[in-house]
């Protein structure tokens, strides 16, 4: 059985506990682990889904004439590189626009003295 589903049929217990249950809080409480529960299934739905993607990533990279462990390892320093030029990229897109302010307020200083 499946982890999401295990998770499903005890959030089905505490809410049956909490329907039959005749102090308030206690009901409450009940509720809660009901919900608590019913977010695990879908975390454990998710992590089984991931799982299979990463299982999947294992078999192409171990395919692959590049790869020499036989397993997918990310690059995530591509992914920094990239940022960091995106970020670069900004701020020297900023500069013009930095001068030509300052220039403005040159002129204006000297207009208005």
């Amino acid at each position: 059985m499946a982890t999401g589903d295990q998770h499903r049929i005890k959030a089905a217990e505490f809410h049956a506990r909490a329907q039959s249950e005749t102090r308030p809080h206690i009901r409450v409480q009940f509720e809660a682990l009901a919900k608590a529960h019913l977010r695990l299934a879908g975390q454990a739905d998710l992590n089984d889904r991931v799982d299979v993607i990463d299982d999947l990533c294992r078999e192409m990279g171990a395919m692959s004439a590049k790869s020499k462990r036989g397993f997918y390892r990310p690059q995530s320093n591509i992914i920094l590189e990239t940022e960091q030029r995106t970020v670069l990229s900004e701020i020297a897109r900023g500069i013009p626009l930095a001068v030509a302010l300052l220039a403005l307020a040159v002129l204006a200083f000297i207009v208005f003295s």
